[in-house]
């Protein structure tokens, strides 16, 4: 009641301080201005005491809570208790409000000093108080006996709560939400000040107030990203550090959205062109948090992400529609009120400039926005064309992206070598030998090396080539104003994480591996002996491995275990890491067989599209039969069956189509033989699907002449992993920590120079 009473007055007051901002735009009585802060004042102060409020029922266990019942237990630490928090939908938008209603503080603070409270604080106030909407819809102080009226008495309290999902259990989530959501909250702020601008007619100057917010929110949400990313890769067993997820995705496209409104800023702020641009670029930071919350939390693509939300229910899910109808059509309608006189200056720079570079990059950085928008919207879209949900293949991703990623590498290093309004001709081609030079030595040391691909060429060459024309600027720069460097560093970051980009995800080897216990067996160049397993915890087993290497020897200890709170198995990798690379092992299930049947085996090994004699019968592997989300599947403990097609004949007759299947049930791999003539027995002996492209997935296969069949003594255990390394991967984690360096100088210089222009420094 309490929790429901201290909501409820949250959002009577952020209402009132919205309306009386507005009143304030509109009439200019101070008395509105004075109830608009107080109110938010008072927002804050109960939003504060709401969310200590729901902590404290978490940290008593407070189990006749359904969220505290849902979610916690009293088995987990602290710091695990704690993030149970925002463990749920209810939790999660609690921490969203809370994030919001604080920055609320210090955003009026600053918009009062630049002019623009009123116009800022009544939009941003509005953001809050449809977000306490949502909690007082989705109640996440609602009783058991509420949520199951007639099934529990009221008055019962669980002597234990369900617990925290243990994929969750892990130190980065404790940090890792609270930095997301913040950047979240973040880039509301961009979205008042563009509505600002057209509340008051005023197209030129919003810019300076909102950069150091645009800079900060892409700093935090940066830095949410890279967390989400690591953690993945070093927890969840992946196999790398993004999956393209819709989950994933909803953090990414307001990033780069917010930086190419950034980009569109500076152009901006030395032509004065760009304005309707940058204005809808500015909204689009926020409108796109509101399309990926939707995506994700209205259960609209529940069949199609394993971590999305699947059932939120109908009235989360029309106020998820109407939040984000409701902030788009505000922000069309002013738009279009102002479209007219939004001045259009004539065109002061040309080819040759740094703003027009500017307005290139930054229209490439949309354009992988939108295109990543598209692709995870596909369930979606095809829901209402063709009245099936499908999504995109992975591939799509880095077909549409990879050509943008080049030209937005070639335009990171060629404006940082060009002058504003415009460059001399022979200047910038003086410039331009340096870099460019270097860039090509680069790529064609990398292809003597392994890079074969032509486009993967290209982007090594603009990856080279940003981080050299960046250096040598940053160099120049570093011996005048160093305060100046931000840009430079942010896009050195920029190019190290490209080269990451390519190293480890372009040319990582990996290998699906049945390792047979006690006996060594080779792959990827390594000798991986499986030892056997030993207990963690009550119920973690770690699973130890030997690896051994041109007489360097490592240990890795992958975990796998049954967990009852998802009723599947539970996969955590180890990683060893050697500088230059990583050694990754991700187990995927223990087969225990008692009984092998043996006979005539041959095994050979296919690529995609290849054909083969394999004893008395040719056959040609087609490609794998499996589930866009498999390997998400895998990382939840769901049951997947991963099959082959082939096609086989036998001494030129036709060929018949047969698919072996290999299931993960319950953490056990089973064989689904495929027989052909009723003779020959077709069984998956090993198998390493690469999504990104299929020509490259390979399979070994084992074919067994069932009328010499006979039976075998029990076997070994059998543990069933992929195999991975990651070369330079490093290069990805130092190239995002350059770049939110980069944003942080950015931020400090442009947040003085907007309190100087106030007059207020």
């Amino acid at each position: 009641m309490i929790g429901e009473i201290l909501v409820k007055a949250a959002f009577a007051a952020c209402l009132v301080s919205s309306l009386a901002y507005f009143l304030h735009h509109l009439r200019g009585t101070p008395g509105f201005l004075k109830i608009g802060r107080i109110s938010f004042f008072f927002t804050v102060g109960i939003v504060v005491a709401t969310s200590a409020y729901l902590l404290s029922l978490i940290l008593t266990h407070q189990f006749q809570y359904t969220y505290v019942w849902s979610y916690s237990s009293r088995e987990l630490p602290t710091p695990l208790l704690i993030s149970t928090f925002y463990a749920g939908q209810e939790g999660s938008f609690m921490l969203w409000i809370l994030y919001t209603s604080l920055i609320g503080l210090f955003l009026i603070r600053h918009s009062a000093k630049m002019g623009y409270e009123s116009q800022v604080m009544s939009v941003y106030a509005l953001i809050d108080v449809m977000l306490l909407l949502m909690i007082i819809v989705k109640n996440p102080f609602e009783t058991v006996w509420a949520s199951w009226p007639g099934q529990v008495e009221a008055g019962f309290i669980p002597a234990n709560g369900r617990g925290l999902n243990p994929l969750l259990q892990n130190y980065w989530m404790v940090i890792h939400p609270q930095v997301l959501f913040s950047g979240f909250s973040a880039m509301g702020v961009p979205y008042a000040y563009a509505m600002a601008a057209l509340m008051k007619r005023d197209y030129n100057q919003w810019i300076k107030p909102a950069t150091p917010w645009l800079i900060f929110g892409a700093l935090v949400l940066g830095t949410g990203i890279m967390m989400g990313g690591f953690w993945a890769y070093e927890t969840l067993g992946w196999g790398g550090y993004w999956g393209w997820d819709p989950v994933e995705n909803s953090s990414l496209v307001p990033w780069l959205f917010c930086i190419a409104c950034i980009h569109m800023v500076l152009s901006q702020r030395k032509t004065g062109g760009f304005i309707k641009t940058t204005l809808v670029f500015g909204m689009l930071c926020f409108l796109t948090v509101l399309y990926s919350t939707f995506l994700t939390r209205s259960g609209v693509l529940g069949d199609t992400s394993v971590h999305s939300f699947v059932d939120p229910g109908m009235a989360v899910y029309w106020l998820l529609t109407g939040l984000l109808v409701l902030f788009a059509a505000l922000g069309i309608f002013m738009l279009a009120r102002r479209w007219k006189e939004i001045p259009k200056p004539a065109a002061q720079h040309n080819y040759y400039s740094r703003e027009f570079a500017l307005f290139l990059g930054a229209t490439a950085i949309a354009a992988a926005a939108i295109f990543i928008t598209v692709g995870t919207s596909s369930p979606l879209i095809t829901d209402i064309v063709q009245g099936k949900k499908s999504a995109v293949d992975i591939a799509y991703y880095s077909t549409t992206t990879l050509p943008l990623g080049i030209v937005v590498g070639i335009l990171a290093g060629l404006g940082q070598l060009l002058w504003w309004t415009r460059s001399d001709k022979s200047e910038v081609l003086k410039t331009l030998i340096v870099p460019a030079g270097l860039a090509l030595l680069t790529t064609g040391i990398l292809a003597v090396v392994g890079v074969s691909d032509v486009m993967v060429a290209l982007f090594v060459f603009a990856s080279a080539f940003a981080l050299f024309a960046n250096i040598q600027v940053a160099i120049r720069i570093f011996k005048g104003n160093p305060k100046y460097m931000g840009g430079s560093v942010a896009h050195i970051g920029l190019a190290v994480m490209f080269f990451g980009f390519v190293a480890s995800s372009k040319y990582d080897a990996k290998e699906t591996i049945s390792l047979v216990q006690g006996q060594p067996t080779k792959a990827l160049g390594y000798m991986l002996t499986y030892d056997g397993y030993k207990p963690v915890d009550s119920e973690k087993y770690a699973f130890h491995v030997s690896v051994e290497k041109e007489g360097r020897r490592f240990s890795v200890a992958p975990i796998m275990y049954y967990s009852s709170y998802n009723d599947g198995l539970m996969r955590n990798p180890d990683i060893v890491n050697l500088i230059t690379k990583d050694f990754y092992l991700a187990p995927l299930s223990l087969e225990q067989p008692s009984e092998q049947q043996n006979g005539t085996i041959e095994k050979s090994t296919f690529k995609t599209g290849e054909t083969k004699e394999v004893g008395d019968i040719q056959i040609t592997f087609l490609g794998f039969d499996l589930p866009v989300t498999h390997t998400a599947a895998m990382m939840e403990g769901k049951d997947i069956t991963i099959g082959a097609k082939l096609s086989v004949s036998r001494d030129g007759s036709a060929a018949k189509p047969v698919t072996p299947a290999k299931v993960i049930k319950n953490g056990q791999t089973s064989d689904v033989p495929a027989r052909f003539e009723e003779r020959f027995e077709i069984t998956i002996a090993g198998l390493s699907p690469d999504r990104e492209s299929r020509e490259n997935s390979t399979v070994e296969l084992a074919v067994r002449d069932v009328m010499r069949a006979a039976d075998t003594p029990a076997a070994p255990d059998i543990l069933v992993a992929e195999a991975s390394v990651k070369p330079y991967i490093n290069l990805v984690w130092a190239g995002v920590i350059i770049l939110l360096v980069g944003f942080l100088v950015t931020i400090v210089r442009r947040a003085q120079e907007a309190a100087m222009k106030a007059g207020v420094v």
